[in-house]
């Protein structure tokens, strides 16, 4: 009995390490999905097309973690939130941070619904604010626009530090909003490629500031926007980044002490 609790414990710790940080870019096809797990959080940010949500949750947590601290919806794209509607149903959520955009669609009015179902109300964030999860864990939003009527440039962008290590996600924003943040803290060792790869963001002036090691893509197989195009991917080597591409590798996960990272398929 002794020896199979060992082996027990040794599988949970070895699954899932809590003293580090894990950042699981999920295989969701054609959308984003991001979980950060660190001292016993969970932030989820942007929730995917469908319901394959909750498949790779299943595969990114241990069985009985069904609680996600924030829940963060870039902006009101199917693509980036449709997967929280079943989520609501399955999981306990602390906090939702959206930016104030608010769309007249059919999916936007069936959130509010499910919201309201569960009783859940939304916080709006604003520039400048930094949510702490510990000493040397946070993250700060670093542009939060809602009145654009592209709903990419809506998109919510903050950076999440965990000690030596700095990671970018800037949802879909165009190369046009990225002018707007040249001046901020941008630097990260690891950038979440807007927009999946599009010609339309991750501009050169953009990626010399930010000054990524690594680019992660989220973009589906045969996706019918032929995402990531050749232009990006042209610029980001340029750069000299390593790309990671959820198409081609499936989830993608990192785990960092704080000082080093490294990578699981």
């Amino acid at each position: 009995m002794k020896l199979k609790l060992i082996i027990i414990m040794f599988l949970i710790f070895n699954y899932y390490p809590t003293e580090y940080l894990k950042v699981s870019y999920l295989d969701i096809g054609q959308g984003d999905s991001i979980l950060l797990s660190v001292k016993d959080y969970n932030i989820l940010i942007d929730g995917g097309p469908d319901n394959s949500l909750l498949y790779q949750l299943g595969e990114s947590l241990l069985w009985f973690e069904k609680r996600i601290d924030y829940l963060i919806i870039s902006h009101y794209h199917a693509d980036h939130y449709t997967g929280f509607i079943e989520l609501l149903n399955k999981y306990e959520i602390g906090e939702i941070l959206v930016t104030n955009h608010q769309p007249d669609n059919k999916l936007y009015n069936i959130w509010l619904e499910k919201l309201k179902e569960y009783n859940y109300k939304v916080r709006v964030v604003e520039e400048g604010e930094r949510f702490i999860i510990a000493d040397n864990i946070y993250f700060d939003i670093i542009l939060a626009h809602s009145n654009y009527e592209d709903y990419n440039d809506n998109s919510l962008v903050l950076k999440f530090n965990y000690y030596d290590l700095k990671l970018l996600f800037t949802g879909d924003l165009t190369s046009l909003l990225e002018k707007t943040i040249l001046e901020k803290d941008l630097e990260s060792q690891v950038l979440k490629v807007g927009h999946h790869g599009s010609k339309w963001s991750s501009s050169l002036e953009f990626l010399k500031v930010v000054k990524p090691e690594i680019c992660l893509i989220q973009s589906g197989l045969y996706n019918k926007f032929q995402h990531p195009h050749l232009e990006t991917i042209n610029r980001l080597k340029e750069i000299n980044c390593t790309i990671y591409n959820t198409q081609n590798t499936g989830t993608v996960n990192l785990f960092s002490n704080g000082y080093d990272y490294w990578f699981d398929f």
